[in-house]
């Protein structure tokens, strides 16, 4: 069933648009535009300054058109009569090689004649006027002279004002500046492929990565190259998988460790009941006690594997009230004192003068306490000593103070490679131990789970040779003042 999913998905993936292909029209639909516009508003640009610098620089000198409107003015005393003059100044003419523009004979801001199209009686604006030449008789303005290409600069008009060469030079720059565009919107789309090509890359390969773990790989790890999004997804996704790994490999361990638990207590059972029942051994407390013990043992193991599953799923539920940690250590230290003198181990207690009160079950974190000093004595060798401890308050979150719970031992310690394995499921620090001789190897992973139902962290520190350190940390009861 999960494959034919996995298969159904995959073909599903294969009819879709990559998105290598939606990235690159992408960015190849906004070269295209962006190409499109600089050449456009480049290339107008560059033609109105290229004809308005030829324009002023092939413009006949206006001194001599000036003069004359200026004698006709004196001559006549107004503008009557105006049009001869204009007529001799024919703008599709040449004189001395260069082209008469288009000009208009401006009185008081109005038009009274021109030699080109526009209208005379039109009205010029202030701006218009801005390069007008003046005409003066008498040192009395009259009048102004505009070249009409100032007024309206639209290319068609201002293109037909040129040389012939000059037209031929604005079109070279406008099919230069369109050639720039084009090849210029041809790199840019090679560069945005590249990037493109960049981005997908390691999405692929973390998409194969992730179809790896999905058909059960879950030794898919994917290249990190980068320090950016994609990367920090790269690192993410490893751990993810790291994890995946991890919590699979402990299922395995947890199953076969679970068979071989039972494997022992349940041969025993069998071969004293089939002893008993064939006649080699008679029905007697000495050869029925084992099965009791084996069936015990078992009994232990279930339970411990049921309260292990109910504090993970986060359904152990947990009679919370105000707890003097004082008394609680107190009266572990009282309860463990006779196995410590049968061990010829010292048990110390070490305590401040006053201690806060935490919210916990009492009975779960005696629990924690026996399981810790069970650990510690059996790992003790004689002579030693095993203290417990407790010392508040600590710097905690949120404003809150922390009890921090010690228990000390001077056994042989932990080797560091196995300090990251102390609080997992099944683990022995001694790979031969039997279970008639140390329980059933669950104990720290619950104690773990405990500690953490009460919103507190647990630790160990260990030195081979010197002993080993356990410790956990509660919140402080906010009823508890000092």
């Amino acid at each position: 069933m999960t494959n034919d999913r996995f298969a159904r998905r995959k073909t599903n993936h294969t009819t879709r648009i990559s998105l290598s292909v939606k990235l690159l029209a992408a960015f190849g639909l906004v070269v295209v535009v962006a190409a499109l516009v600089v050449a456009l508003v480049a290339g107008r640009a560059a033609s109105h300054e290229f004809t308005e610098f030829m324009l002023h620089d092939q413009a006949v000198d206006l001194s001599d058109v000036a003069a004359q409107l200026a004698t006709h003015y004196a001559r006549q005393g107004d503008w009557s009569g105006v049009e001869p003059v204009f007529a001799q100044q024919d703008y599709v003419g040449m004189m001395d090689h260069h082209t008469m523009p288009p000009l208009l004979l401006v009185d008081q801001g109005r038009v009274i004649a021109s030699n080109w199209q526009l209208q005379v009686g039109d009205r010029m604006s202030r701006h218009d006027m801005m390069h007008a030449w003046p005409i003066k008789v008498a040192g009395e303005t009259v009048g102004a002279l505009v070249v009409a290409g100032e007024v309206q600069p639209h290319m068609e008009m201002t293109q037909q004002q040129l040389s012939p060469e000059g037209a031929e030079t604005v079109e070279r720059v406008q099919h230069a500046i369109l050639i720039a565009g084009i090849v210029a919107g041809a790199v840019a789309l090679a560069i945005a492929g590249m990037l493109a090509w960049g981005l997908v890359r390691p999405l692929r390969r973390l998409t194969a990565a992730a179809e790896g773990i999905a058909r059960g790989d879950l030794s898919q790890r994917v290249s990190v190259s980068s320090s950016d999004e994609v990367g920090e997804l790269a690192a993410t996704f490893n751990l993810m998988a790291r994890e995946l790994e991890r919590a699979e490999r402990l299922r395995r361990n947890m199953t076969a460790d679970v068979a071989h638990e039972l494997r022992t207590p349940l041969s025993v059972i069998r071969g004293k009941l089939e002893g008993v029942l064939d006649g080699v051994y008679p029905a007697t407390p000495e050869h029925l006690e084992p099965v009791l013990e084996a069936t015990e043992l078992l009994t232990y193991l279930v339970e411990d594997l049921r309260l292990l599953a109910q504090a993970e799923a986060g359904q152990l539920a947990l009679a919370r009230q105000a707890v003097d940690v004082g008394d609680l250590l107190r009266d572990a230290h009282v309860n463990f004192e006779p196995q410590a003198s049968d061990r010829d181990v010292t048990l110390a207690l070490d305590l401040p003068s006053k201690l806060p009160q935490v919210m916990a079950d009492w009975h779960r974190i005696a629990q924690v306490l026996g399981n810790l000093l069970t650990n510690a004595l059996r790992h003790t060798p004689k002579g030693g000593r095993v203290t417990l401890s407790a010392v508040s308050p600590l710097p905690g979150q949120a404003g809150r103070g922390l009890v921090k719970v010690t228990v000390t031992d001077t056994g042989a310690g932990i080797p560091p490679e196995d300090l990251s394995q102390v609080f997992d499921r099944f683990w022995r620090g001694e790979k031969s131990r039997s279970r008639a001789g140390g329980g059933t190897g669950l104990g720290l992973a619950i104690v773990k789970q405990l500690v953490e139902l009460h919103g507190g962290t647990i630790g160990v520190e260990s030195t081979p040779g010197a002993g080993s350190e356990f410790w956990f940390e509660l919140p402080v009861a906010q009823v508890w003042t000092t």
